[in-house]
């Protein structure tokens, strides 16, 4: 794995919010599902690899706003589940 080559004592997740379908200057359309599941792929693999994460949000253009921090609100709960289950 990436993890296992690279051996990285720390991971800076840039959680962008752009990727959603909703956003006007993204390009990837995916939804809030699969934003979530982004997240959860990538925090689990750190989990599973024990590395450490810092979380930052990021971008978000969507109408309605709403959306943007729903895309946010479920990185942050992700984490946190992520985390706990460690």
């Amino acid at each position: 794995t990436v993890f296992t080559r690279a051996r990285p004592e720390l991971v800076i997740y840039l959680a962008g919010a752009d990727p959603y379908a909703g956003d006007r200057l993204g390009r990837l359309a995916l939804s809030i599902e699969g934003l979530q599941a982004r997240d959860e792929r990538v925090l689990g693999a750190c989990r599973a690899a024990g590395v450490p994460v810092a979380v930052a949000m990021a971008g978000g253009y969507a109408q309605p706003i709403e959306d943007t921090v729903t895309v946010h609100f479920n990185t942050i709960c992700t984490a946190a589940r992520t985390m706990r289950e460690a």
